[in-house]
């Protein structure tokens, strides 16, 4: 074999080698991939979540697939503890790997499904991490898993930072993070693209360090977690850094809940995919290691709320979840488990048009109310940065 024959057979040989398989996802707030459970030929909706120590499935999905509890088991979640239904013994197939007895938690997932907009059958992320070092490309939407000591092409132009566990499944990072009255303060938040939030602090952090009334302006919102609602108040923060990465001007969630994750005081928070998916990335589990590299959301500026009007889809309506009580559309009459009709004449179920539609900032629009009683107005309400 000459030389150049011998480099090709080498390149081909370790490009094989340096991957298990790659997995192409959707990106809409969270990271959807396609899942296969058991011997069903039918791909499944999965969000990837850093965040899930345990794989989830819809419970509506499980009994259409036959697929039954065998077991039981209390375990804390986001908001409280809960007892949960586990199918186990499964087989989960993603890409071109398949783990074998693997066990998945039986969940009415319906609920966050509407606030999505889109269909969430199930979740996993712990199950996947645990075993290979797993690269997100956020430009090219694919994950792709390694295994250890497999090489990763260009991972020395990541920033690699360690990763701590402490008691979870679920990593966590430190951050450097300064309020709006220019203190600036570190903790250890959970690592969790499977929240759809900037950062969030834990309640008893928050109420040690008085941050609601060291967050600016601020407003009420409402999260669902797997089994329940809870409130939390919204506000910014000045600065928010980790290693030589920093953002400016972001949207913070402050948690009020007493139980679960949330109400935990052995971490600061929860790091959430606004920041996380601003990264291609690879975490090694094995290591203890995080690999960032700014992808091209880098610098978008951070969202903030307009409206005061959460919104759902379920059965096909457009529904009001929360409305936030300082704001006009409050003031005007639209409350929650209104109907939304129209917003400047458009009138289709898209749930991902409204949300786009109502965070506009300094621009009115027209919407089309029908209230609980059946009645229909309208109203006219200018969107603006409401903290």
């Amino acid at each position: 074999m000459n030389r150049i024959l011998l480099v090709l057979f080498i390149l081909v040989f370790f490009n094989i080698k340096a991957q298990v398989t790659t997995i192409p996802f959707e990106e809409d707030g969270l990271v959807f991939i396609k899942v296969r459970v058991n011997d069903q030929e039918e791909y499944l909706d999965f969000v990837f979540d850093t965040g899930a120590s345990i794989g989830v499935l819809d419970s509506a999905v499980a009994e259409r697939l036959n697929i039954k509890s065998n077991y039981s088991q209390n375990a804390q979640g986001a908001n409280g503890s809960q007892t949960y239904n586990i199918a186990t013994n499964q087989t989960v197939k993603i890409g071109a790997v398949v783990f074998d007895n693997s066990n998945l938690v039986l969940v009415d997932l319906q609920k966050l499904s509407q606030r999505s907009g889109r269909k969430i059958q199930g979740i996993i992320g712990y199950d996947v991490l645990r075993k290979y070092r797993t690269s997100f490309d956020f430009q090219k939407k694919m994950i792709t898993l390694y295994n250890e000591g497999d090489l990763i092409s260009g991972l020395d132009l990541y920033t690699k930072i360690p990763m701590k566990f402490d008691g979870t499944p679920i990593p966590q990072i430190d951050l450097t993070f300064t309020l709006n009255d220019g203190n600036t303060l570190t903790g250890n938040f959970l690592f969790d693209s499977g929240a759809n939030m900037s950062v969030l602090f834990n309640t008893p952090y928050a109420v040690k360090n008085d941050l609601r009334n060291r967050s600016g302006k601020t407003i009420k919102g409402k999260a669902r977690g797997l089994n329940k609602s809870t409130t939390y108040t919204k506000g910014t923060i000045e600065k928010l850094r980790f290693s030589d990465f920093e953002f400016t001007d972001l949207p913070i969630d402050i948690s009020e809940g007493k139980e679960g994750v949330s109400g935990s005081s052995n971490y600061t928070g929860i790091l959430g995919a606004q920041i996380i998916n601003r990264f291609n990335m690879v975490l090694d589990y094995e290591k203890k290691l995080f690999y960032f590299k700014p992808n091209e959301k880098f610098n978008t500026p951070f969202e903030f709320p307009t409206s005061g009007i959460g919104i759902e889809k379920v059965e096909g309506k457009i529904l009001v979840s929360h409305v936030v009580q300082s704001s006009e559309a409050y003031e005007k009459g639209i409350r929650e488990g209104d109907e939304l009709l129209k917003i400047d004449g458009y009138g289709g179920k898209e749930l991902n048009f409204w949300k786009k539609h109502l965070k506009h900032d300094q621009k009115k629009v027209e919407i089309e109310v029908k209230n609980k009683s059946g009645e229909v107005h309208r109203v006219v309400i200018l969107l603006k940065r409401l903290i």
